[in-house]
């Protein structure tokens, strides 16, 4: 023993000054009858840990994770040393140890990662099956093992059951594929029509016992199809029966009802919701049933995608399942970010493109969707596919109801109000509808905000309402006035352009009450809400929480860097990245342009003059192009204030080509409305009259009569000259 001991701690010597070379370390025996680097270290890990030498342990620790043995080779050495119970012993008492915390986790992990992929390896699988008519105790450890690997074992399941293989054979993989359960109901499904009828028979009285409801669309498709034969027919009935379909039912609904709930993102139809990746199936008549990872985040809309293809292919015409199939195309393209999916192949065309192509009616719908789910990206895109394609009364008019255009124009995020309100001014309709006195005052908005980003913060204590406020002016917020309760803060929301994030740092009891008000007002309830929590409250809140997609629960305690990155990661999931300066310039530009529209053919829709604020900023904020767009604008606006901040910004201009564009329009306004002049406008334009030479002077004349000022104002000039 002394002589093991001293072995170990010359090893370990070696170890920490040589710590770089354990990546290199290949899993080999030392020599007959000895032990492999790898089994060493993992004894050693074990022993230091328990005898609480946390620096040796966390040596050996990372030596393991960093060396070149793979995860399924580690948990395979494992289980060949018959060190599982001492191991886990020793993980949990390193989890409790700040030392030892965040590598004991690696490790746990690597071993994690290593049990799944030894159980998914088709290799295994091979064995596990043969063994399933072997002795007892190898048929319960290959029954084991193949529920382990879940839908990964299927497809040889399924081989053995449809082959010429042994009956007592396919009776043990009939009863493992039933107790696998759900996660054999998508591949199982996705084979079905493509089975010979026997097999499918058989196929239909598994996915029966299973009796899991996302088998229900495969099972009443074949049920109605006219190819398969009755027996199967009569099958596939019994066992949709026994899920619970009535006679007759539908396949379409069938596979939009499954579509739905996928788009709800159900957690019990993924098979391995904590996974980086999970399968979409698919059955190739000359190799059957193979499986496509694609990443997590896009899966449930990939399989909203199928969904729809399928009822798609049960009826052309399904508008339901175009929409659908657009609406999951969308969202997976904006959950998709950066990385692959190998299920869009190159030849698929953007989102976009099948929008526009599918009309109007199915982008309603798509717009319809995202005001239900207040999903401000997917609503965006509907309203760009609008416009791309809609006309006229088709904009605003619903089914007995308002279009969902119109509803757009209250949805509580401001880039969706501005894209609805833009397609709706464009349209210069000749009629008023329900909806359109919230336009002008929109468009007016998407001049005035600009890009200003506006959060509110709730806290219990001053102390940590200036500290938070101050976090986020630090990214650039504009902070509404902190607040200790939502009640507080309602007067600051009426007077708030818009609320881009709200910042809870409440008491726990409070907080469920808190974010209900938040969601439950409607001109709010898309804003998104990150909530900090202690460390001891943190698994019970988000666990409250782990289904709303616009709730983030952060711990307390984390550096400011983590925290703008996790409110910019609820931000980004929720409404999109925040407005930013060129998107409220653009907005604005196409603002002005659709309120000169409106000013201009005198739409009867609109209210031009409920912009009139707006246009007033606009002419003394602006410049160039813009300043001109919003006095061309102005002068369509009858009022003092209107043709007031026209010969304002006329008279105090230097540039001569801008100051006659200015007076023009001061003289239009006045020849439309007549005049609004104020006593000091008037001395002043008269004693530019007086002094200008050139165009100006000309300008600034016309201005004069247009005013219908009195003529002896000109009869100095006359005189002089």
């Amino acid at each position: 023993m002394l002589h093991t001991s001293l072995r170990r701690l010359f090893v370990f010597g070696l170890l920490v000054c040589c710590l770089g070379l354990a990546a290199n370390v290949v899993a080999q025996p030392v020599e007959p009858g000895g032990k492999s680097r790898e089994a060493e270290l993992l004894e050693d890990f074990i022993h230091y840990t328990l005898v609480a030498r946390p620096d040796l342990a966390h040596s050996a620790a990372q030596a393991l994770i960093e060396s070149s043995v793979t995860d399924a080779e580690l948990y395979q050495l494992v289980d060949e040393m018959g060190i599982g119970k001492r191991l886990d012993d020793a993980l949990v008492r390193a989890a409790r140890n700040a030392e030892l915390e965040e590598i004991a986790g690696q490790l746990q992990g690597r071993l994690n990662k290593g049990r799944i992929d030894m159980a998914r390896d088709p290799e295994e699988i091979a064995r596990h099956i043969k063994n399933l008519v072997g002795t007892p105790r190898g048929r319960l450890m290959a029954e084991q093992a193949l529920r382990a690997a879940g839908e990964y074992a299927v497809p040889q399941l399924l081989d053995v059951i449809t082959g010429a293989s042994p009956a007592e054979l396919k009776a043990r993989c009939t009863s493992v594929l039933v107790s696998i359960g759900r996660q054999a109901v998508t591949p199982l499904s996705v084979a079905l029509p493509h089975l010979d009828p026997v097999s499918q028979e058989r196929i239909c009285e598994i996915l029966g016992q299973i009796n899991y409801y996302h088998a229900l669309p495969a099972l009443v498709t074949l049920a109605d199809s006219g190819k398969a034969t009755p027996a199967v027919r009569a099958a596939a009935r019994a066992a949709a029966a026994r899920l619970g379909a009535v006679v007759d039912a539908d396949p379409v609904d069938a596979w939009l009802s499954l579509a739905e709930l996928y788009w709800g993102e159900s957690q019990s139809l993924v098979a391995w919701p904590t996974e980086a990746t999970n399968n979409i199936w698919y059955y190739a008549n000359n190799s059957g049933l193979y499986a496509v990872p694609v990443p997590t985040g896009i899966f449930s809309e990939v399989m909203v995608m199928r969904c729809s293809e399928n009822a798609l292919v049960q009826s052309t015409d399904s508008l339901d399942g175009l929409s659908m199939w657009i609406a999951g195309n969308f969202r997976r393209s904006d959950e998709l970010g950066d990385a692959a999916d190998p299920t869009y192949g190159p030849d698929r065309r953007p989102p976009l493109f099948y929008a526009v192509a599918a009309g109007p009616a199915a982008s309603q719908m798509v717009l319809d969707r995202a005001n239900r789910d207040l999903n401000a990206r997917l609503a965006r895109h509907a309203i760009e596919a609008l416009n791309g394609t809609a006309g006229g009364a088709s904009l605003w008019v619903g089914n007995n109801r308002p279009s969902p255009l119109i509803e757009s124009l209250n949805f509580p995020e401001r880039r969706v109000q501005y894209d609805a309100a833009l397609a709706l001014g464009r349209a210069l309709p000749t009629e008023t509808f329900d909806g359109a006195d919230r336009v002008v005052p929109i468009l007016a908005g998407a001049i005035r905000t600009g890009d200003e980003r506006f959060a509110a913060v709730l806290a219990d204590n001053q102390e940590d309402q200036r500290s938070l406020a101050s976090n986020l002016r630090d990214m650039g917020f504009t902070v509404l006035p902190p607040r200790s309760t939502f009640e507080g803060l309602r007067a600051d929301l009426a007077a708030a352009p818009a609320v881009d994030l709200f910042l809870l740092m409440i008491s726990p009891d409070r907080l469920t009450e808190t974010i209900a008000s938040i969601q439950s007002d409607d001109r709010i309830s898309a804003t998104p809400v990150a909530a900090l929590v202690a460390a001891e409250d943190l698994p019970r809140v988000r666990n409250a929480y782990e289904g709303n997609r616009r709730v983030s629960v952060i711990r307390l305690g984390l550096q400011q860097s983590q925290m703008d990155a996790a409110l910019q990661a609820l931000i980004g999931r929720t409404t999109g990245d925040l407005i930013t300066r060129e998107e409220a310039d653009a907005y604005a530009d196409e603002s002005l342009h659709v309120l000169r529209d409106i000013a201009v053919r005198n739409s009867a829709a609109y209210d031009i003059k409920r912009a009139e604020t707006a246009l007033v900023e606009a002419i003394s904020t602006y410049s160039g192009e813009l300043r001109l767009t919003a006095a061309q604008t102005l002068a369509w606006v009858n009022g003092s204030r209107a043709q007031s901040a026209l010969l304002t910004a006329a008279l105090g201009e230097t540039d001569e080509a801008v100051q006659i564009a200015l007076l023009n329009y001061a003289a239009q306004s006045a020849k439309r409305y007549g005049s609004y002049a104020s006593d000091a406008q008037i001395t002043s334009l008269v004693n530019l009259v007086k002094t200008a030479r050139g165009p100006v002077a000309t300008a600034a004349a016309q201005a004069h009569g247009a005013l219908n000022l009195p003529a002896r104002n000109m009869v100095p000039l006359i005189i002089s000259d």
